[in-house]
């Protein structure tokens, strides 16, 4: 994680998404299989108890139907987002932690992610596609069951239909843009 941002509390993620599953009139048991996860997951990662993956939480943003950006906000965004290099905020996942770097448009999703070499997420799926670019370090993509080794400088492109993880030996930091509509 880059020196600029703060990471605040991990319960953060978890509050956010009970109270915009309630606000939708949601239950656990109704959002739980839209996000692909148990009740018992759900119920966990809206607990503070786990943390859950970055695929995990685009499925979550897209099934409350917000983007990850506003998931993760601290605060509503204005109708212009900018993040500041000194005042980004970041959050733990299943997969290390995440800096939301895009607004509220639903279009796209960008986001700074610094892999934690012990995370093993399991693959996502959802809607849309994803780019990565590695910033630093080494990663390891596999779509579909196929590895790639990925190292600094190095960019992928895949549909994000096919389930798809990413992880790092050592560490690494990653550009993500992730797009898809919302339900």
């Amino acid at each position: 994680m880059d020196h600029h941002s703060k990471v605040t509390d991990t319960g953060w993620i978890g509050r956010r998404a009970r109270s915009l599953r309630t606000a939708h009139g949601l239950t656990v048991a109704d959002l739980a299989p839209r996000v692909g996860l148990s009740t018992a997951q759900l119920s966990r990662i809206e607990s503070g108890d786990r943390q859950p993956s970055v695929g995990a939480l685009i499925s979550l943003a897209r099934a409350l139907g917000t983007t990850l950006s506003e998931l993760v906000a601290d605060e509503p965004a204005p109708d212009v987002h900018v993040v500041r290099a000194t005042t980004a905020t970041s959050h733990p996942t299943g997969s290390g932690t995440v800096t939301a770097l895009s607004g509220p448009l639903p279009g796209i999703q960008a986001l700074q992610l610094t892999l934690d070499p012990a995370a093993a997420p399991e693959p996502a799926v959802h809607d849309g596609e994803e780019w990565i670019r590695v910033l630093d370090g080494t990663a390891v993509l596999t779509v579909g069951g196929r590895r790639t080794d990925l190292q600094a400088g190095d960019a992928a492109h895949f549909r994000s239909t096919v389930p798809h993880s990413l992880t790092t030996p050592d560490a690494a930091t990653v550009l993500l843009v992730t797009t898809g509509h919302h339900d």
